[in-house]
């Protein structure tokens, strides 16, 4: 799906700014003033960095995944539990794919930002998780739509919506003929068959024209948990206006 790369790098991005401050902070309170030197052990056996000369540390996804996974026992496996653990392997496995440009599928992608978002939660990157968690919800939206206008468009649905225009139309000339045989052909009668002809003519058109869409019943939002009625949450407005004082 078109935008998916996109996704990727905006989640890589996020995993780098949001994961810093716990390596920092946990990488401080075992190593003390030697962290930095300790960080960039990690980086001796790896194949797949570009980290400056010196004691610059590029702080992008790799560098903090890799720091993550390669210092877990002696650092981190107090703070996080074996769960977040599998994050860090299965999200460093698809960085790695990205930066050899291999074929990432929308599923991939839809897998990637909840497991993110998931890591970043777990690490009190909140801020930066709520975003995934949105990019997420915004590409299930759309998969959600394509595999729907798939069956819209499919010659299934097109005959049925043929066939039950049809009876429509086939209801309606059935009541006008039993208006002319029960009450003649008189004006009232000519009106009446009129108004029923327009009627069932446009029920025709509209189930022909309309396709049918998913009815959404009871269900939790999947951001804020909250029990919803419809396809979009009333309760996660980005944007919130400001309340206007009294």
């Amino acid at each position: 799906m078109a935008g998916d790369n996109e996704r990727i790098k905006r989640t890589l991005d996020l995993l780098g700014i949001g994961l810093y401050p716990i390596i920092e902070e946990e990488m401080k309170a075992v190593y003390k003033d030697d962290w930095i030197d300790r960080a960039k052990e990690s980086f001796r056996n790896s194949t797949l960095t570009s980290q400056p000369e010196g004691d610059a540390i590029r702080w992008d996804a790799h560098s903090t995944l890799l720091i993550l996974w390669d210092h877990w026992n002696s650092v981190f496996r107090n703070r996080l539990s074996p769960l977040e653990r599998s994050f860090v392997g299965e999200l460093r496995e698809y960085r790695n794919r990205w930066a050899h440009q291999s074929k990432i599928s929308t599923d991939d992608t839809l897998r990637i930002l909840d497991t993110a978002s998931r890591l970043l939660q777990a690490t009190g990157a909140t801020q930066e998780a709520r975003q995934l968690q949105r990019e997420r919800d915004q590409l299930l939206h759309q998969i959600m739509q394509y595999q729907e206008q798939i069956v819209v468009d499919s010659d299934d649905h097109r005959r049925q919506r043929m066939r039950d225009a049809v009876v429509f139309l086939i209801c309606g000339i059935a009541i006008d003929l039993g208006i002319f045989f029960s009450y003649g052909t008189g004006g009232l009668a000519i009106l009446f068959a009129v108004f029923v002809a327009a009627v069932f003519a446009f029920l025709a058109y509209q189930r022909w024209v309309t396709p049918d869409r998913p009815a959404y019943g009871a269900h939790e939002c999947t951001n804020c948990g909250k029990i919803i009625y419809g396809e979009n949450c009333p309760y996660c407005n980005e944007d919130p206006q400001p309340t206007q004082g009294v």
